[in-house]
């Protein structure tokens, strides 16, 4: 054991062991969810940081907010190695490739299903259990035997009930620790066990839940009136209070139990961190604090593995993405992405040309983005309070643009945008499958000239004819070629941007045209949402993100990671024995 191990959890750390040692793990072990290993003999716990980038980590320890973290790199028994995330820079792709080793059809965390005619959203459980089944019917399970807690997809673990695709799956007496087949006293152990754990979740849920939704309403508040809006808070303050309170102490103690029962692979997301650096951004003080509360649950499970060396645990620390820092493009350009490509008429000022005004839109689209830009004006018009109550109609009609947005509430149009991140989706409604750049340029006339003239876009990514494209004001760059590909990769700022807009691309679906965000003023990226920070798209501190692994592994252990499915083979290799290495090489 580490002296002090756990940084300024020091003590609780210790404690953690002591009881976990002497207790947990003694009860647990002769319980009926007690696990052999691995095939390999190995026992793996996988801990996904959502959201959090190389260099945001980097900096997150030396500002002194991961000290567990830090301290697990200072004993020398792990080591930080730079790893890639792939494209899209999106929660469920990335969880889609590790868990499922697969390429998937998740052009974000949000999108439009044009052979459907439907929104998809990764934060509806019913979109993650179907997506779940094409992966299950294509992929390699990787949690099969193993646990899954506050996942999108369970990888095949033994209970989809802590995963999203799962969490509408009928109740059963499995759920709360029953085993009609084990004997009573190794059952009585399991319930014993989870009772002590998760009787501390419930205390430290009760004891903090008030003190957060106060804090939190004096916090929104604050920041409502330093940027001028509310967008968005309600929501962010609901979802605060759940990672807050609920799903980091959950998945946390979760993982402590499965520690003292042996389970032979766990896999936790914890995504407090990235909620808060989408509405405070990334380095802001509320997304670090979040940060701080995340890296205490993680000391906590740190903890245990220390206690019980002889289950031969590895810990694998480790991002789906990193978040840019961005600005809104309504702070930017005065209306949302939507509304600049669908109205059927120019703003005051704005030079002709040609541009697709109501052939863009056309239909309910075209009518909402008209009516929500004359609502902005009358704004910019109104005394207080009736300034607000006009804007916030505006933006209120400009949701209505978004594809994303679910039946009712979506304004049809021969368009649809989905804004993710510093990336936007642009699809047209008149055909099932991928337009390529002439059909799109025959359907919707000077709609790709509207995409270019706009100073948010700073690339628009087209499948050409002869391949795909990158498109950029008056320039063109096929991505085929060598030349091209790298002009491309060196303007976004990553060594693999030009591959990674391919893959974008070469998703069914994915928009038609595909906008990447350009350069804010000030040094940020474009948002296309009203956030202050994202991802999805290809800006270097998205891409780039990193693996604590145990030291045995050597330096730069997963320099070779592009994509997410990159990850799984490595530990779909490491989970396998030697006798399953020998059957699959041959």
């Amino acid at each position: 054991m580490i002296p002090g191990f756990g940084g300024s959890e020091g003590f609780r750390s210790r404690l953690v062991q002591k009881l976990v040692r002497s207790i947990l793990r003694p009860i647990a072990a002769g319980g009926s969810k007690a696990r052999p290993p691995l095939p390999s003999g190995r026992r793996m716990l996988l801990l996904h940081l959502d959201g959090v980038g190389h260099d945001q980590l980097v900096d997150a320890m030396r500002r002194g907010f991961a000290p567990n973290v830090k301290q697990l790199l200072d004993s020398r028994r792990y080591q930080l190695s730079h790893c890639r995330a792939g494209a899209p820079t999106s929660t469920p792709a990335f969880q889609a490739g590790l868990l499922y080793g697969c390429a998937a059809d998740i052009p974000g965390y949000t999108w439009y299903d044009k052979r459907r005619r439907t929104a998809v959203r990764m934060d509806d459980g019913d979109d993650a259990r179907l997506i779940e089944g094409e992966l299950e019917s294509r992929g390699d399970p990787l949690l099969a035997g193993g646990s899954v807690y506050c996942s999108i997809f369970s990888g095949g673990a033994r209970s989809r009930r802590w995963a999203l695709s799962g969490i509408y799956d009928g109740l059963s007496p499995g759920d709360f620790g029953w085993d009609a087949n084990a004997s009573m006293p190794s059952l009585a152990r399991d319930l014993i066990a989870a009772a002590l754990v998760h009787a501390a979740t419930t205390g430290r849920i009760s004891s903090a839940l008030l003190l957060d939704i106060a804090s939190g309403i004096i916090e929104t508040a604050r920041w409502a009136r330093a940027v001028g809006s509310l967008q968005h808070e309600p929501q962010f303050l609901f979802h605060r209070v759940l990672t807050e309170c609920l799903f980091a102490e959950f998945a946390a103690n979760s993982c402590v139990i499965d520690v003292a029962r042996g389970t032979p692979i766990v896999y936790a997301c914890f995504i407090g961190y990235d909620e808060y650096a989408h509405r405070r951004g990334p380095d802001g003080r509320m997304a670090l604090l979040k940060l701080f509360e995340l890296d205490r649950a993680l000391g906590r499970i740190l903890a245990a593995v220390d206690a019980v060396p002889e289950l031969g645990y590895e810990v694998y620390l480790f991002s789906d993405h990193g978040q840019a820092k961005t600005r809104p493009a309504e702070q930017i350009v005065g209306e949302s992405l939507a509304e600049y490509l669908f109205a059927d008429s120019p703003r005051a000022g704005e030079r002709t040309g040609p541009v697709a005004y109501g052939a863009a839109g056309g239909g309910d689209a075209a009518s909402y983005a008209a009516h929500a830009r004359r609502m902005r004006a009358l704004s910019r018009n109104l005394p207080p309070p009736l300034d607000k109550l006009a804007l916030g109609w505006a933006r209120h009609l400009a949701k209505s643009l978004d594809g994303s947005q679910p039946d009712g509430i979506r304004a049809e149009g021969p368009l649809l945008v989905v804004p993710a991140g510093d990336i936007a989706h642009l699809y047209s409604t008149a055909t099932p499958e991928p337009c390529t750049e002439a059909d799109l340029r025959a359907r919707h006339p000077g709609v790709l000239e509207r995409c270019l003239q706009s100073s948010v876009a700073g690339f628009v990514l087209v499948r050409g004819e002869h391949g795909h494209a990158a498109l950029r004001g008056q320039r063109r760059f096929e991505l085929s070629r060598a030349h091209d590909s790298a002009e491309v990769s060196r303007i976004i700022g990553h060594p693999l941007a030009a591959a990674y807009c391919r893959d974008l691309l070469s998703l069914r679906s994915s928009g038609d045209a595909i906008l990447i965000g350009a350069a804010a003023p000030g040094g940020e990226t474009v948002a296309y949402p009203w956030e202050f920070g994202s991802h999805g798209g290809l800006a270097p501190d998205e891409l780039e993100t990193f693996v604590v692994h145990p030291s045995t592994l050597g330096a730069a252990a997963f320099a070779h990671v592009r994509r997410p499915s990159d990850l799984h083979g490595f530990f779909s290799t490491r989970a396998a024995g030697a006798a399953s290495r020998r059957a699959i090489a041959h």
